[in-house]
């Protein structure tokens, strides 16, 4: 017994080894993959003019996702000029991810308006200046397929296949005579027979080639001017030489950069603007419409959930909406300083003997104004103008998200101001995720979001909105993320005077 149980014991024992001596082996198989690390810039372009010419621009920096976190662009590593804002950065102009061009940054301006001069501490803002380029014209492949196919004959006494030779070619050996130079080794009694492939010929219109051919019969002298694979005797005249440079005053047009742009000119543009080194493939998130018919389902399925919107604002600011037909009129009346008031019915005669309701003093008469008011606004139209309506998908197989804009007119004052974002649900139902409603005189308690576009801040091809927040002489720039059902801030940056 005690035999068994010593040999029962040394076995454990050598298997306790072998685990133990396997474990560090079994472990370094494992790799572990570092998490990318991503910095990525996120910025807005504002321009006037044509995209492809401004006529003044500049480049606004928003977020900088770095070390897993955001930071505000404007105010990273400012030293003085933020890291955000160096010289030589360059930027994606882009529109719901699809780039239109790209924004090379020249030089930086830490900007400090009038209104913050006067304070002891004045908050300026960093503006980006440069120079807008189209994107380069994709090259297309000149690689085609050949129309030939190889033909292929048996060889030897074995079913091995070779390729045929090109008659004419000349013998350089390949005769299965001599086995060194047909590839035929002898090994034990078995024999094995190479196969020999014919160089294509030079004159072959099928052959594939790697680089677009100029056409132009001098493109070939052109090259080595360039190269300086050829002496080209000059002529009596320094003047005949064709790269001889030529002076001129001023600056070529192609080198100027747009003006600088200043303050918020009412035909301001504006663009995404993305910085990152990573060359992540690009990620389009715009959501096309299947038909005209689906966008005016959409839009009168959005202004459903608008109109209560407007409706309450309006109410709880004793705001006056003017008439649908008249906002939309561009040639007849105006009536922003008249009250609306109902439809005119047949006309009535009030009896001599029928009291007057004279309101008895000031608070009765208030209070029927506003019930005055309150009638009209029910009986007048409500006006949606200036509407505009755009499909997003923020992710992979997401939810369909519109973003939704649109003005009131009212009596008195600017006009109410509303953006919404709703998501369809798979059952066709529309949910409201984010809603702003304020109006020109009251854009310092609630300032006017205005969408910028959709972005992708921090490289998980997940898209964020990016809204600017309008006040009455300052404003931010937020990113709103919709992993839920409401949307969430995600960062805003400092305001900008």
């Amino acid at each position: 017994m005690r035999t068994g149980s010593l040999a029962m014991t040394v076995k454990l024992g050598t298997a306790a080894v072998m685990l133990l001596l396997a474990a560090p082996f079994c472990a370094q198989m494992h790799k572990v993959e570092k998490p990318e690390r991503v910095t990525r810039s996120i910025g807005v372009y504002e321009w006037t003019g044509d995209l492809k010419k401004p006529s003044a621009s500049r480049l606004i920096p928003v977020s900088l996702f770095i070390n897993s976190h955001f930071e505000d662009g404007d105010l990273y590593l400012a030293r003085p000029v933020p890291f955000t804002l160096e010289t030589g950065d360059e930027y994606s102009i882009e529109r719901a991810g699809q780039s239109l061009g790209l924004f090379d940054i020249e030089f930086a301006r830490d900007v400090v308006t009038r209104r913050s001069m006067v304070d002891d501490d004045p908050v300026g803002a960093w503006y980006g200046y440069g120079k807008f380029e189209l994107p380069p014209p994709k090259k297309k492949s000149n690689l085609k397929a050949s129309a030939k196919e190889p033909r292929i004959f048996g060889g030897g006494d074995d079913d091995q296949p070779h390729f045929a030779v090109r008659a004419g070619a000349e013998d350089n050996g390949s005769s299965t005579g001599d086995n060194s130079k047909s590839g035929t080794s002898s090994s034990s009694g078995s024999t094995r027979t190479g196969t020999t492939t014919s160089p294509a010929p030079d004159d072959d219109p099928d052959r594939p080639t790697l680089r677009h051919r100029d056409p132009r019969p001098d493109t070939k002298h052109e090259k080595k001017q360039k190269d300086g694979g050829s002496v080209i005797p000059l002529g009596t005249s320094l003047n005949d030489d064709p790269d001889r440079p030529i002076l001129h005053r001023g600056t070529p047009e192609e080198d100027e950069l747009p003006k600088a742009l200043t303050g918020i000119p009412a035909d301001m543009q504006q663009a995404v603007a993305v910085s990152d080194a990573s060359g992540n493939d690009p990620h389009v998130f715009t959501r096309e419409w299947e038909s005209s018919v689906e966008r005016a389902d959409t839009l009168k399925a959005v202004e459903v959930l608008a109109r209560p919107l407007v409706a309450a604002y309006l109410a709880a600011n004793k705001l006056q909406p003017v008439a649908a037909a008249v906002a939309r009129s561009s040639s007849g009346p105006s009536f922003a300083n008249t009250p609306a008031s109902a439809p005119e019915g047949p006309p009535r005669l009030t009896p001599r003997s029928a009291p007057v309701n004279t309101p008895p003093n000031s608070k009765s008469t208030a209070t029927h104004k506003r019930a005055v008011a309150k009638k009209a606004a029910a009986v007048v139209p409500l006006a949606l103008t200036d509407e505009d309506i755009r499909g997003y998908e923020l992710s992979y197989g997401g939810l369909p998200t519109f973003v939704y804009t649109a003005e009131t007119p009212v009596a008195e004052g600017g006009p109410v101001y509303l953006t919404m974002v709703t998501q369809q649900l798979p059952s066709g139902e529309m949910q409201v995720a984010l809603t702003n409603v304020t109006d020109a005189t009251h854009l310092n308690r609630v300032p006017w979001m205005r969408p910028v576009d959709v972005v992708d801040p921090d490289g998980s091809h997940r898209a964020s909105l990016l809204m600017e927040l309008r006040g009455p002489s300052s404003r931010q720039f937020a990113l709103y993320s919709l992993v839920t059902a409401k949307a969430e801030q995600q960062f805003v940056t400092a305001v900008i005077e």
